[in-house]
């Protein structure tokens, strides 16, 4: 039998470049729409999703513009995916989360009593190992934002299923807002 030595070699972007150029990787990178949305809008690019046979999912690439918080809910799991390969300055990209059940904010917003304290407003931070990927719980109320003004939209990555529905939650008499600092 003959044995092949391999040299082990790092992982670098001239190695990733080369691999994309076979046709063999994929990088995560934002997709050319993405960075190109305008204030007040969103794209979403599918970069790929999975044959049925194997069981369906997706992963799209999320250029986000949006500055208006409403809160949306999925019936599965997603998973979020914050990085960037530091070619591109974004503006913040803010992670709108309610700490209740659609239906539990929706009373409280019904009844004058949902505050602050049931809703939280993260700003995610790119390429950090322990928040930049996680997945978002199904049924959990969430959406995400930045601010108004000039700069490139910040850019995301999703794998979620398929064919994903998405729900709104209502807050009457309530306007979320991300505070200037």
């Amino acid at each position: 039998m003959k044995i092949i030595d391999l040299k082990p070699m790092d992982m670098t972007p001239a190695v990733m470049r080369r691999l994309e150029k076979l046709g063999l990787v994929r990088a995560f990178r934002p997709t050319p729409a993405s960075l190109r949305v305008k204030e007040g809008g969103c794209v979403v690019d599918k970069v790929y999703a999975t044959a049925a046979r194997f069981g369906t999912h997706k992963l799209i690439c999320v250029g986000k513009n949006e500055t208006r918080i409403g809160l949306t809910t999925h019936p599965d799991n997603e998973d979020f995916i914050v990085i960037n390969s530091g070619r591109h300055k974004f503006k913040p990209l803010y992670l709108v989360i309610g700490l209740d059940g659609p239906g539990g904010l929706e009373r409280k917003a019904k009844t004058g009593r949902l505050s602050g304290r049931d809703v939280l407003a993260l700003r995610l931070g790119y390429d950090d190992p322990e928040t930049c990927a996680f997945t978002m719980l199904k049924n959990t109320p969430h959406c995400e934002v930045t601010l108004p003004g000039p700069g490139k939209a910040p850019v995301f990555f999703v794998t979620e299923p398929d064919d994903f529905k998405m729900a709104s939650v209502m807050l009457p008499g309530c306007d979320l807002r991300i505070a200037r600092p």
